[in-house]
């Protein structure tokens, strides 16, 4: 059974958060999510909704080990959220570890800032990758990543993809890519989701 640790801060994106964690559940994916700097027991989401985390922050799950035992580290967008991740050690340090031992990582949104702040603190190969257009300069011009406006993107041990309204494929593409296309069709069937997303 696969594995799936998302983050969550306040400011962080609820629709891409609870898509994700809903999706990978309905996948038989055993889901755990972790806060990162929250100012409360709960994250603030973008639109004032609140998510209590499984846990309340990266230190309580035993960080050094995290990557080892989880198959693909989940980082939704949300501008605030976003550069709450991009400006953590933890989560940078934790982004690093999980590509260097051959594991997912996966944003969407402004998230994907956050993977080019991992490659500028700890260098490494850049990546093809989409984010919500308002970081785009960032993403491409500032970190110097290879930039699609495709609507999900995979290279390697990378999957991005670009905001709210693309949440869903993003969590049935992650769905596939750990567990195959079998499974992907056994948990979109039921959920009746049209052919295009």
């Amino acid at each position: 059974m696969p594995k799936a640790l998302i983050l969550v801060a306040d400011g962080s994106e609820e629709i891409e958060f609870v898509t994700s964690y809903d999706v990978f559940t309905r996948a038989g994916f055993e889901v755990v999510s972790a806060g990162v700097e929250l100012k409360e027991n709960h994250a603030h989401m973008t639109r004032n909704i609140r998510i209590v985390p499984d846990f309340p922050s990266l230190p309580s799950l035993g960080q050094e080990a995290v990557h080892e035992y989880y198959d693909v580290l989940v980082l939704p967008g949300g501008g605030p959220g976003a550069k709450t991740f991009a400006a953590s050690a933890p989560v940078l340090d934790l982004i690093n570890a999980f590509r260097d031992a051959g594991k997912y990582v996966a944003a969407i949104c402004a998230g994907t800032t956050a993977l080019v702040a991992a490659q500028k603190k700890h260098g490494g190969g850049r990546g093809r990758v989409t984010s919500h257009p308002s970081v785009r300069e960032d993403v491409e011009t500032k970190g110097g990543w290879e930039y699609s406006e495709e609507r999900v993107v995979i290279d390697r041990n990378l999957i991005t993809s670009r905001g709210p309204g693309t949440a869903l494929l993003f969590a049935l593409t992650i769905v596939e890519a750990l567990a195959g296309r079998e499974k992907r069709a056994e948990v979109a069937l039921p959920m009746v989701i049209a052919d295009t997303l």
